[in-house]
């Protein structure tokens, strides 16, 4: 469910995109393309395998 999740709002962000680009050149289609650029990478930051954290102790342990 996740990954068709993900994909809709990849769809979304391509929607969004198509209809910035259709603004008049201008600070409000600028505003808008770097929200949108923002909203992509969000999406894309979601698509990474999440990872733990090593342990600090761990680390400790081993530096001595």
């Amino acid at each position: 469910m996740r990954t068709a999740r993900l994909q809709e709002l990849e769809e979304m962000a391509a929607r969004l995109l198509a209809t910035a680009r259709q603004l008049p050149p201008g600070p409000n289609r600028h505003n808008a393309l770097q929200l949108i650029g923002r909203f992509r990478l969000q999406i894309s930051n979601l698509q990474l395998p999440i990872s733990r954290p090593a342990r600090v102790e761990g680390l400790k342990a081993k530096g001595k």
